[in-house]
């Protein structure tokens, strides 16, 4: 039968960093998740290239809500993001880093909740030390 997801996930594409992702939403316990992986992931809802990028991916959120019932989304960026300009971007700075990708965090949940106002976004960023939530 047809399932019900248990979130929506964008991720990017990198596969540096597809194991943790999957570990994790196995920790979480989430059985059936809508996934995205696009470069940058969450990039793509906070400072996408295109609008109509964005436009494209909230409409695949509407999608998953409406066909899948989903209740919460998960958003994720990375350590070393080439959509970002890579680990030189912060001059190599761990925390600059993680900073910039927090604030790209709460711009990518403003645009989520202006369409999507009562919907819980968790937000996560992937580093060598694992998953951290970030708002």
């Amino acid at each position: 039968g047809h399932y019900t997801a248990d979130a929506f996930a964008v991720r990017c594409f990198d596969n540096r960093f597809w194991k943790p992702f999957k570990k994790f939403i196995k920790e979480c316990g989430l059985r059936h998740i809508d996934v995205e992986s696009v470069a940058g992931g969450a990039k793509i809802f906070s400072s996408p290239e295109k609008e109509g990028d964005r436009d494209f991916m909230l409409r695949e959120l509407e999608k998953s809500i409406r066909l899948h019932k989903t209740p919460r989304v998960m958003l994720f960026t990375h350590h070393d993001c080439g959509a970002y300009g890579g680990f030189a971007r912060f001059e190599k700075n761990e925390e600059k880093e993680f900073e910039f990708h927090a604030s790209e965090h709460a711009k990518a949940v403003d645009v989520i909740r202006s369409k999507f106002s009562d919907i819980p976004i968790d937000t996560y960023f992937i580093d060598r030390k694992g998953i951290i939530k970030t708002l």
